[in-house]
Parts: structure tokens; C-alpha cells; sequence
């Protein structure tokens, strides 16, 4: 069986140290054991990168321990990334002011991935926002294979 490529934006690697959302932070934990366990092929790019160092103290060292022991492949940046963030937000597929969630569903769109992880339900992870990116990943010659959830919908039982 093919593994599920997932390109995990940055409120994956926060949630496991949300101790104020435990529902979350227990699923979360789940699903990065699976990742450990070798279930997924597991993305990311310098973007998500950049905004776990903005973290500050322990936390910030927890999340890279993490990041270094999941190791997810880094994704290069390009023309085609920046062009197609532009888009989602030119087309209002995402608001103004959600550069870097934009920047997010471009990497995983352009790398042909099966599932963008998130936990941003407001801009993410629902299925309006989700419609609207599609459509623009459409008109720009994209497919609409893109799934846009939360680790919930990934982790299974297992």
C-alpha cells in the first residue's frame, strides 16, 4: 500500500506542547507516533521552518527536537510556489493578511501532495477554504487530488 504523502504546516509541529487544547495535543501525539513508525511520508518547507524558530524558550527547542527526529523531507522554493500563493489570495481563495497559510497550500499543491495537514480550520482544514483553493488549483493546471484535514482524519486505528 502506497504511503500518503503529507506535507505538515506548522500547527501540526505546535500542538503537541498545546497543553491548553488536550484533545488535540493527544491526537497529535498520536499521529506523530505513526509518522515514527514509518506510516507516512511526511513534507515540509523552509516557510514552516522559519515560523517554528519565531517560537521562543522550551517550547521552541521541543519542536525542533521533534523536527529532528521525524526529519520530514524539506520541499525547495520556487517561481511556481510563489505564483500560485499569490493567486489563492488575488482569487480570495484564502484572506488577505494569510500569506504564509497560501504559501503552505502552494507547496503542497505543487509538489503533488496528497494531504496538506493542519490544524488552522479557519483558513485550512474546512471545506470552503478548501473548494476555493481547488478551483484556482484548477484554472492553473493543477489537479484536485488535494486533501486539506487535520492528523485526526490521518491517523486511523492502527
Amino acid at each position: 500500500m502506497k504511503k500518503l504523502k503529507l506535507y505538515l504546516d506548522t500547527t501540526v509541529w505546535n500542538f503537541p506542547f498545546a497543553a491548553d487544547a488536550p484533545e488535540r495535543q493527544a491526537i497529535t501525539i498520536e499521529f506523530f507516533k505513526q509518522v515514527k513508525w514509518g506510516r507516512f511520508e511526511v513534507f515540509a518547507s523552509e516557510a514552516v521552518r522559519a515560523e517554528i524558530l519565531r517560537t521562543r524558550g522550551e517550547r521552541l527547542e521541543r519542536m525542533l527536537e521533534y523536527w529532528d527526529e521525524v526529519s520530514p523531507q524539506l520541499l525547495e522554493e520556487n517561481e511556481g510556489i510563489e505564483k500560485l500563493a499569490r493567486l489563492y489570495i488575488q482569487r480570495r481563495a484564502l484572506p488577505h493578511g494569510s500569506g504564509v497559510d497560501a504559501v503552505h497550500v502552494a507547496y503542497a499543491t505543487f509538489y503533488g501532495m496528497d494531504v496538506l495537514l493542519s490544524w488552522n480550520m479557519e483558513h485550512l482544514a474546512n471545506v470552503e477554504r478548501r473548494n476555493k483553493l481547488i478551483a484556482v488549483n484548477l484554472e492553473q493546471g493543477y489537479g484536485s487530488g488535494l486533501q486539506i484535514t487535520t492528523p485526526l482524519e490521518v491517523i486511523g486505528n492502527e
